[in-house]
């Protein structure tokens, strides 16, 4: 009886199968980092329980809010509705407490067939960087799980104005790169789309450029070139 070698395998099944070895150990790692709820802390953990094995928890510090409106921040609020030149500063807790008189990030679509919940929103602002969180829970009448999109921002300054950049995009404790730019404009059409109040558009068009420095925001008032 004649012995039959073993059929050594092809280059490309190997390729393939290596490929599909990969592509289930990405959609695993996927999963288990958008699983991982995000750990809404006061302050970061030291280093040691960062790096203990096993730890894919995202901690993230909320930027504060103040439970009042300050003389500064009607002081600034008025000079930007005037147009009053040059620069304005205002403080995390500033700038969370006027969204929040706004309303943005509340819930939406809160019938009982809603898909999904947005809010609250929130700003931090750590030295000349800007971070930003938005949770949003899908199928909250039924099975809801729950997401914390967060992003590290800035501003591009132009002779028409600011324009926000999203430099950075983490989804509960998945970073997403290279999304930026796509992520930057889904926020800027959401932008454009939201019914804000008219005094609030009238007051961003009074705004020429805006800055982060030392843990402040700050805007600079006058008129934008054409």
């Amino acid at each position: 009886m004649k012995t039959l070698k073993p059929k050594e395998p092809k280059l490309s099944s190997l390729i393939l199968t290596s490929a599909s070895g990969i592509v289930l150990g990405v959609l695993l790692g996927v999963s288990i980092l958008l699983s991982k709820p995000v750990s809404i802390v006061s302050a970061v953990p030291d280093q040691e329980l960062l790096s203990k094995p096993g730890n894919y928890n995202t901690y993230y510090r909320s930027g504060r809010v103040d439970s009042g409106e300050s003389p500064n921040l009607r002081s600034g609020v008025g000079r930007i509705q005037r147009r009053t030149a040059g620069p304005v500063s205002f403080s995390e807790g500033e700038v969370n407490h006027f969204f929040k008189s706004l309303n943005v990030g509340e819930p939406v679509n809160t019938s009982e067939d809603s898909s999904a919940k947005i809010g609250p929103f929130n700003v931090r602002i750590e030295g000349d960087q800007i971070y930003t969180s938005l949770k949003i829970v899908l199928d909250p009448n039924g099975n809801p799980f729950e997401m914390m999109v967060m992003a590290n921002v800035g501003f591009e300054n132009s002779d028409e104005g600011p324009q926000l950049v999203v430099n950075s995009v983490r989804i509960n404790s998945l970073p997403i790169p290279g999304l930026a730019g796509i992520v930057s404009s889904m926020i800027e059409t959401s932008i454009a789309e939201t019914a804000w109040p008219e005094e609030v558009l009238e007051m961003w068009q009074n705004i020429r450029a805006i800055e982060v420095e030392s843990g402040k925001l700050i805007t600079e008032v006058g008129l934008r070139r054409a």
